[in-house]
Parts: C-alpha cells; sequence; structure tokens
C-alpha cells in the first residue's frame, strides 16, 4: 500500500497556484464591496486582525467595529487610527469582550445592535493555541480547557449571540471565522492536541451554521490565513516550524473581502485557505459543489 497523503498536503496544494502575499485578484482596491457594509472584526488589534480590518477599510466598508479583549485596547485604539488613515469616510469604534464569556459576548451583541442598527459581516479572528502539547499523557488539563473556551466555545457564543443580526442584513449575511488547516493535522512536530482538535471543532461548527442557516441567506465559512508568524505562534509555535511562517499577514484579509465582493454561498460550510488561487478556486466551482468538497467526512 503506497503512504498516504497527509490532509494538510491535499488541502495546502488545492489549487495548483498558492500565494504568500495578496495577488492582484484579491486586492482590497481592486475588489469594492458592493454595498455600505457594517462589518464586525474580533481579534482585530494586531496582526492577522489588524490586517482584516484594514482590508475592509481598504474595501470601502461603511463602518468598522474592531474588537479585542479590553487588556489590549491599545492596540484596538491604534489599529482605529490606521484604518481612518486608510478610508478616512468609515465608521469606526473600538469595544472590548471577552468571547470565552457568554455574558460578554451578548453584551457586545447588544451594544452593536443599539449603536448600528444591524451588522452584515462578522470576522472572528479570536483563538487560542496554549502550548504545543503532543502527548495527551503530558501537558496541563486546563491549558486544553482554556484553548477550547476560545477557540470551541468562542465560536460558539459569538455564532448564537450574532446570527440573529446577521439575519436581518439585507444581504450580506456573512459569518466568516479564521480558521486553520492545524483542524487536518494528527501527528508530527506541530500536532498540538488541544489546538488541532479545537480548531477541527471549529470548522465542524461552521459546518454546522452553514446547514442550519443557509436556506436563509447565512453564509458561513472557515477560512485558514495562511502560515504567518503571528505574535502567538512566536510565543508558542517550535522552532522546527517557524522556517515555515513567511506568508503575509494581510493575506486573509484581501481573500476575507474577495469572499464578500460577491456573495459566494457556493464556499457556504467549508474550510478554505488564503493562500490558494482563486481564479483556479473559481474554476474547481463545479467540482467542489458536485463533490461537496471542502468538508470533514468519514471515508469508508
Amino acid at each position: 500500500m503506497s503512504p498516504k497523503i497527509k490532509d494538510t498536503i491535499l488541502a495546502s496544494a488545492f489549487t495548483p497556484t498558492r500565494h504568500k502575499a495578496p495577488a492582484s485578484s484579491i486586492d482590497p482596491h481592486n475588489n469594492p464591496l458592493p454595498t455600505p457594509l457594517t462589518v464586525c472584526v474580533i481579534g482585530a488589534s494586531r496582526g492577522i486582525g489588524a490586517e482584516i480590518a484594514y482590508a475592509y477599510a481598504q474595501a470601502g466598508a461603511a463602518c468598522l467595529i474592531l474588537v479585542a479583549r479590553s487588556s489590549n485596547s491599545d492596540g484596538l485604539l491604534a489599529v482605529e487610527r490606521e484604518v481612518k488613515e486608510l478610508n478616512p469616510n468609515v465608521r469606526t469604534t473600538v469595544m472590548g469582550c471577552d468571547i470565552s464569556s457568554s455574558s460578554s459576548v451578548s453584551t457586545l451583541a447588544e451594544k452593536i445592535k443599539t449603536d448600528f442598527g444591524k451588522l452584515d459581516i462578522m470576522v472572528l479572528n479570536s483563538a487560542h493555541s496554549g502550548p504545543v502539547v503532543l502527548k495527551i499523557e503530558d501537558g496541563n488539563p486546563q491549558d486544553f480547557q482554556d484553548v477550547f473556551d476560545t477557540n470551541v466555545q468562542g465560536t460558539y457564543l459569538v455564532a448564537h449571540y450574532f446570527i440573529p443580526l446577521l439575519k436581518a442584513s439585507e444581504g450580506a449575511k456573512t459569518f466568516l471565522v479564521v480558521g486553520s488547516l492545524a483542524a487536518c493535522i494528527t501527528s508530527g512536530h506541530i500536532a498540538n492536541t488541544a489546538y488541532c482538535v479545537s480548531k477541527f471543532a471549529q470548522t465542524r461548527l461552521v459546518e454546522f451554521i452553514a446547514e442550519q442557516y443557509g436556506e436563509e441567506g447565512l453564509l458561513a465559512i472557515a477560512v485558514h490565513p495562511g502560515a504567518v508568524l503571528t505574535q502567538m505562534a512566536i510565543e508558542h509555535a517550535p522552532d522546527s516550524f517557524r522556517q515555515y511562517l513567511t506568508d503575509d499577514p494581510g493575506l486573509c484579509g484581501a481573500f476575507l473581502v474577495w469572499i464578500c465582493k460577491e456573495k459566494r454561498m457556493w464556499l457556504n460550510g467549508r474550510l478554505v485557505c488564503a493562500t490558494w488561487d482563486v481564479d483556479e478556486l473559481e474554476a474547481k466551482k463545479d467540482h467542489v459543489e458536485e463533490q461537496d468538497l471542502l468538508k470533514w467526512r468519514f471515508r469508508v
């Protein structure tokens, strides 16, 4: 029997062409949003989240709600200033939220409803990896719990409280999660049990959201941002992996804007990758839909 090709390799090579930085086809300047949209980015104080905010500003978002933990308020304010430099016409606000807390997420949703009246696009970027633990018998069980509190419970809470607001949107109704191809990993030097399993569960939640609300026009997609040297990676990634973390932190934001320029319901419930070439991805549209690809399946 020939060796099985790892799912991460299959996933990363889904399009023959892969990008490490935004190509012109997904440059936010070339993909203006179709209508004045209100966008919320949770986890916007630095790195990939900040770049997501910048991408939506460049694409002409009408309102940008920038959210992070209260301890990251200085970072949020700096991102807000940059957003206003990129697009002086965008209405911005910064808010604090702990997505692992039901009351905190509920309060955030109520405040956005009161202040803005609607929400068109939710982008959930918050994530927690914890220390890399390769054996279940090792590590601290509390670290495992903390990862799930953010990546799984946090995703559930944001969906629970914000889906009603998104359903009230006049058209966009988009729930985007910055996921990870770590969901595909079960072995190797970065097979961090808590993070990989939590990202698997997170992307499965995205499938549930698509299944439950797709007929009402809600679009839910999980997007792997590429291999980016984020602060979380600096703190936890093993040295053996850091050499691969060379993708542009702005890649994910540009890819998300491309998704939103034209509501791509054919991607509903799927895990996609920001490094993929979007023209080659669109060429696979019929095949993806016919085979119901880019979702979790039980192989027999």
